[in-house]
């Protein structure tokens, strides 16, 4: 799963209006912002194995620390603290607001779920989890792009623009993402190198956390 995430982070900012979208983007990807450089260190196990999946040649069967569901529940916590006793201690709504960022990051997994083969685990080892749509780049595709509009229809309903560029900085957003996501599925060639893999997803992940904190500021 890759843009597909954002849905968590368009609903959980719908809800929660004083929630700051470019970080629900940061919170929706952590797992895999820590994953990438842990892998690459070693600690966490990446290898690439050929035509493992038709989306993509990643054969992940030892990330416990990020995608294990205990392990996303323990960043969510640290999250849920980061939030509630520094970044928004002073804030009247701390408590909703943390939550909202703990979700976040805890969404990720869920949202995993439905694209990964059966390598998430509970905590580490069997039993493992994934529906599989990786084995089809139609359907991952699809699955996510529902997920980002559906994530995008709600935030739109509950947020009104503050200016004409605000009525349509959100669409081109997402339309934005949605082809990232169709080059990276059916056009760019398989990246199996660990260390560029690393910097391009960091690269991404940052630079769609900063569009989204840019659109929110046109909406109220």
């Amino acid at each position: 799963m890759f843009v597909g995430h954002y849905v968590a982070a368009f609903a959980l900012k719908g809800k929660e209006k004083d929630a700051s979208l470019g970080l629900l983007f940061i919170a929706t990807q952590f797992v895999d912002i820590l994953f990438f450089p842990l892998a690459l260190a070693g600690i966490e196990n990446l290898k690439f194995e050929e035509s493992f999946t038709e989306v993509n040649n990643f054969n992940m069967d030892y990330y416990p620390f990020t995608h294990g569901l205990l392990g996303t529940f323990l960043w969510a916590g640290l999250f849920f603290c980061l939030f509630y006793f520094v970044c928004y201690k002073n804030k009247s709504n701390k408590k909703q607001l943390a939550m909202v960022m703990a979700l976040a990051v805890l969404s990720h997994w869920f949202t995993d779920l439905i694209v990964h083969t059966p390598d998430l685990p509970i905590i580490s080892g069997a039993p493992k989890f994934g529906f599989g749509l990786w084995n089809s780049k139609i359907l991952t595709f699809i699955s996510e792009a529902v997920l980002l509009v559906i994530g995008l229809l709600y935030y739109l309903k509950k947020t009104v623009a503050t200016s004409a560029l605000g009525k349509y900085a959100a669409i081109v957003f997402v339309l934005f993402l949605l082809l990232i996501n169709y080059l990276n599925l059916f056009v760019l060639p398989a990246n199996d190198d660990i260390k560029s893999l690393t910097i391009s997803a960091l690269f991404s992940y940052v630079l769609f956390a900063f569009i989204a904190h840019y659109v929110a500021k046109k909406r109220a």
